[in-house]
């Protein structure tokens, strides 16, 4: 076994460092909820079963003050100092099993979360960009060859078939020279794959009655777009379209103010100044990403506000141990740029 592993195993640094955690806001943001062996689209967006997630409730109840969107905006108006361990629950995307499984849950224990909804994909059989890459890598022969100018890793086609899809995921999101139109259209071309968009009998997000259930019972709801696009792809205008006008059809459909924006794909990278600019001119008062550090400045970075990403069928040994290494690197980061402890966790 790694001594790194063994060192935060055996030694107590894991223990230590969960009970040294600072106070401030963390975010817990998950996907699907379910089992990845059953969906024909991207396993990799499971972020754990039922079961597990209930596990994480009754973790998050004993280790955080949970609070609700509107708790945050509350503190965030009064700037007020966070004298506790605050979480926040968040589900991206809006799939149907968030409704299906994950409300029933955090109903029955009685905790709120936000839902960011992406609104193109309401009441539409169209598949998301990323799902649909994941259905041609997983049902198509796809010709490599065609796309040896993605500069892809070598023999990617090699490997595991959900290691595939992260590696072209990936180099989607990291390529903005090409639009995310044009890179499927390339992808489609090299599996031979001929129609221009794939489509389902039925969708696989929530509608607006769903959506309209879970607000009237303690969920709150937020905007990821209309077309879950990467906003630092787009020129101004295109993103100005993202942002205001599924903001203006969630407040339509749903007669309720939204006021929380979550950035597709969350990086550092994924939107710019432009984007936080068009969410202030729109009226949007916070926004979530997937930058790991702790929330303790609020107002300083309510459009930069960071979340741990909940991934691969986690469980609460490892959400733990998520949290610690994150932390722990925040604290190193002026001396290294290391990963301190990536790599140390060994789920059982």
């Amino acid at each position: 076994m790694d001594y790194k592993a063994d060192l935060f195993k055996y030694s107590g640094l894991g223990w230590l460092l969960w009970k040294l955690r600072p106070q401030g806001l963390y975010g817990f943001n998950y996907h699907r909820i379910g089992d990845p062996g059953e969906t024909q689209y991207d396993p990799n967006l499971f972020s754990c079963s039922a079961e597990q997630f209930e596990a994480h409730l009754k973790f998050f109840k004993s280790n955080f003050d949970v609070i609700s969107l509107d708790d945050l905006m509350t503190i965030m108006r009064n700037n007020s100092p966070i004298k506790d361990r605050l979480a926040i629950i968040t589900f991206d995307d809006g799939y149907q099993d968030n409704f299906n499984l994950a409300y029933p849950l955090l109903k029955s224990a009685n905790l709120p979360a936000t839902f960011f909804i992406a609104t193109d994909f309401i009441d539409n059989p169209l598949v998301p960009w990323w799902d649909e890459v994941a259905w041609l890598l997983k049902n198509t022969e796809i010709n490599h060859q065609q796309l040896k100018k993605w500069q892809l890793p070598i023999n990617w086609y090699k490997a595991p078939v959900t290691e595939q899809i992260r590696i072209m995921l990936r180099f989607m999101k990291q390529n903005h020279r090409l639009s995310m139109a044009e890179k499927l259209a390339i992808l489609r071309k090299a599996s031979g794959y001929q129609d221009n968009e794939l489509t389902i009998s039925e969708s696989l997000f929530m509608n607006w009655d769903m959506l309209r259930e879970v607000l009237s019972n303690g969920i709150s709801i937020g905007s990821q777009t209309c077309s879950h696009q990467i906003l630092s792809h787009l020129n101004e205008a295109q993103q100005e379209q993202e942002i205001v006008e599924s903001k203006r059809r969630l407040e339509q459909q749903l007669d309720t103010v939204i006021s929380a924006f979550a950035y597709p794909v969350g990086g550092e990278n994924s939107y710019n100044e432009i984007t936080t600019n068009l969410l202030r001119k729109s009226g949007y008062q916070l926004a979530f990403t997937f930058l790991h550090k702790l929330g303790a400045n609020l107002l300083a970075n309510r459009f930069e506000l960071p979340r741990f990403s909940v991934d691969n069928h986690c469980t609460v040994r490892k959400l733990k141990f998520n949290v610690c290494r994150n932390l722990l690197n925040q604290k190193l980061a002026p001396f290294a740029k290391e990963d301190y402890l990536s790599g140390l966790y060994q789920d059982k």
